[in-house]
């Protein structure tokens, strides 16, 4: 069973995606924010993150520049969840940051998201 990492700071989608993912078998591990996620990598190293970018106390953006200079978790895939799509700068940087797919908040259904998760973590 594939193991996700669901960053991000909105509860109400925190939660209802990780409820998703799990009646579609994944098992999953949920963070409020890049700080609690980083804590997290250290208990249990997921087989994907889905990261939000817009969060306090640590940014998705800091969380991936950490993740990308770690040694450990370097190449672990990266799905980033945005509300912010319309920033031109804000995801060039992302984009150059190595991430697996850019998905907007405010366009995306369930289905899309799940075939991007199958595609970057597949079941066991």
């Amino acid at each position: 069973m594939s193991t996700i990492l669901v960053i991000d700071d909105a509860a109400l989608a925190r939660d209802t995606l990780a409820r998703l993912l799990e009646q579609e078998g994944y098992e999953t591990i949920r963070a409020g924010n890049g700080k609690e996620g980083w804590a997290t990598l250290y208990a249990q190293t997921p087989d994907l993150i889905l990261l939000d970018l817009m969060m306090p106390l640590m940014d998705g953006v800091t969380f991936l520049q950490m993740l990308r200079r770690s040694e450990r978790w370097q190449h672990l895939p990266v799905i980033v969840l945005t509300g912010a799509a319309d920033d031109a700068p804000l995801i060039d940087r992302v984009r150059n940051l190595r991430i697996e797919e850019l998905v907007p908040k405010a366009t995306f259904g369930f289905d899309q998201l799940l075939a991007q998760v199958k595609k970057h973590a597949p079941q066991h």
